[in-house]
């Protein structure tokens, strides 16, 4: 991907990624132990490798963002240029010292969701393991572009937040959503809300990103969620993240 600077107000997309998934990323993806399947089921292993082969080429990742200045912090609402707001107490304890919120909405596109719901016919084993993929991709996608925010932050000598997605401890998904798809139009990366707040392709995430001189760093993703202490991804989480940081 091309890397420049964020252009503020306006919805900006960011293209052209080039994610690396390795195998047990996609065992991860399906809810496995990736070392405890590579120990004792060579099959399961050996479906996902054919999963990885057949959809990398189905991934059309795409991120769409608007850079938002933040006006003032009032009420646990974040008051932002153009009216919008964001709003709940692990937003305002995050954002509270930012100069910009980034609002963005990141997605690996339809194709391979239309592939899975055709090879679950077929192949339920197969299936999964593609499903496996297009959580993996998703979410290394969004820890590609949490690098990319921080690397403008960085050029312009501000820091940048843990990311927040809505669902997170302190953050109510439904209101999260609404607010996230109230200030930017998914449309332009292809993602739809539903009335029941659920995104369409299924394999996308919304999240923001606070940026600022005085912001709090430090922590992880997997610090604000409620499955925090027994969620067996957690440590995937994190390295994707630490890679993320380190690009």
């Amino acid at each position: 991907m091309q890397r420049e600077g964020m252009a503020a107000g306006s919805v900006q997309l960011l293209q052209d990624w080039r994610l690396q998934i390795d195998v047990d990323m996609v065992l991860r993806g399906q809810g496995a132990d990736a070392g405890k399947m590579r120990a004792r089921n060579a099959r399961a292993v050996a479906v996902a490798e054919k999963a990885l082969r057949e959809g990398m080429g189905l991934l059309d990742p795409r991120v769409a963002y608007r850079r938002l200045a933040v006006h003032a912090v009032r009420h646990e609402r974040v008051l932002l240029e153009g009216g919008g707001a964001l709003s709940g107490p692990l937003v305002t304890r995050h954002l509270g010292g930012a100069q910009w919120a980034v609002v963005a909405v990141a997605t690996i596109g339809a194709r391979l969701e239309a592939r899975i719901s055709e090879t679950l016919k077929e192949d339920r084993a197969l299936g999964l393991a593609l499903d496996g993929l297009g959580t993996a991709a998703v979410e290394a996608l969004a820890a590609a572009a949490c690098g990319h925010f921080d690397e403008v932050a960085l050029r312009e000598e501000l820091r940048s937040t843990t990311p927040l997605s809505p669902g997170m401890s302190g953050w109510k998904i439904e209101a999260g959503q609404k607010e996230i798809f109230g200030l930017l139009d998914g449309g332009a990366a292809g993602v739809r809300l539903s009335a029941c707040c659920l995104m369409t392709p299924r394999k996308s995430l919304s999240l923001v990103v606070g940026l600022g001189k005085e912001v709090r760093m430090g922590g992880e993703v997997c610090d604000f969620c409620g499955l925090r202490e027994t969620c067996r991804h957690r440590k995937q989480y994190e390295a994707l993240a630490q890679a993320a940081r380190e690009k």
